[in-house]
């Protein structure tokens, strides 16, 4: 197996853990199940578009668009370990708080 092929089959481990319950029941009480399902919309749609979301764009759709807490909003990329998710998000969490595009 190809090195790209076992970078895809991680991908869509990832993204099928990101959307089962396993996730939801693991987060839901620290960040509540809207901001999860918000987040696994966002990731889908990404998928859907073949488009990577850049990390400033989700926050912005989070915090301001759905009214969660920057913070809240830093502390679950942290503990969901958002790295993991670089080839469907884009940038860091210090691009989080850039004004430019």
């Amino acid at each position: 197996m190809s090195n790209l092929e076992e970078d895809l089959i991680d991908l869509m481990d990832l993204v099928e853990h990101t959307l089962s319950k396993e996730f939801i029941d693991k987060w839901r009480f620290k960040y509540g199940e809207r901001l999860i399902r918000l987040f696994q919309i966002k990731i889908l749609d990404s998928l859907k578009k073949q488009k990577p979301l850049k990390i400033k764009y989700l926050t912005k759709f989070l915090s301001v668009d759905s009214g969660f807490n920057l913070e809240v909003v830093k502390n679950f990329y942290k503990d969901i370990d958002f790295e993991l998710y670089r080839p469907i998000l884009l940038g860091t969490l210090e691009d989080m708080e850039t004004n430019d595009d």
